[in-house]
């Protein structure tokens, strides 16, 4: 388990929780006013809202004045200089705190894609198996409820057979972002001549409806997220 995914028991144990009352569209929503709500709060606590509003009115008069500009292009320098500065330091000012106010948003979207991505295809489904290096694998429907990727060589010769313990689409080597986000099937050995599988599983539909890229969690879940923010932007008056 990676750093992002260690609130995942707690945010499973929530949803399990509210699944017999709302069905997966609505969770979505309701995680996605969750994560929208605690950044826009954050942000608006650890940012120097008062500077940042003094700042956004200080460009907005300038942009005005060299609307109006009627002089010649080389004297419209000095407001444009100072545009420029006025939006680098306003970047400046929200920098840190955007990026410590996104950390919330940032744990539930690793969840999600574990939660709402991947799932095991059924019985006689087939699922393709891809392997670095020269090799090639093959899906199997293990007797004990644990599906294996058989990984075998040109000749045919067995290398390895790896269990996927959970529905994720690549089991490979421990590499260091995984000290951050985790892979919840585990790693494969360092001693294996490949470094990664491929695996063909499906992902989750919670839209029937749609082309196949917006059926997933991600269309519903970051769309409510914006919708959330920009509300909560206005009805807080965050600059």
């Amino acid at each position: 388990m990676g750093l992002l995914n260690m609130p995942s028991p707690v945010l499973s144990a929530l949803d399990n929780w509210l699944t017999p009352f709302l069905p997966s569209s609505a969770r979505l929503v309701l995680w996605a006013a969750l994560g929208a709500f605690l950044c826009m709060e954050l942000y608006r606590v650890l940012s120097p809202q008062k500077r940042i509003a003094e700042i956004k009115l200080a460009y907005a008069r300038t942009q005005q004045s060299v609307a109006d500009f009627e002089g010649e292009f080389q004297e419209a320098w000095p407001l444009l200089r100072r545009m420029l500065a006025l939006a680098l330091r306003r970047v400046a000012l929200v920098f840190p705190a955007t990026i410590a106010a996104s950390l919330p948003l940032l744990l539930i979207v690793v969840w999600l894609d574990s939660r709402y991505g991947d799932v095991y295809p059924p019985p006689d489904a087939s699922v393709g198996v891809k392997v670095s290096g020269d090799f090639k694998g093959r899906w199997v429907n293990g007797s004990n409820g644990v599906p294996h990727a058989q990984i075998v060589d040109r000749a045919g010769s067995a290398i390895a057979d790896v269990p996927v313990t959970q529905a994720v689409s690549v089991i490979q080597k421990w590499r260091w972002w995984n000290v951050l986000i985790g892979n919840p099937a585990g790693y494969l050995p360092d001693d294996l001549p490949f470094d990664r599988i491929d695996l063909g599983l499906p992902r989750q539909q919670v839209l029937g409806v749609g082309p196949a890229w917006l059926r997933g969690w991600e269309g519903i879940f970051f769309a409510a997220t914006i919708l959330v923010a920009l509300m909560l932007k206005s009805v807080r008056g965050i600059a």
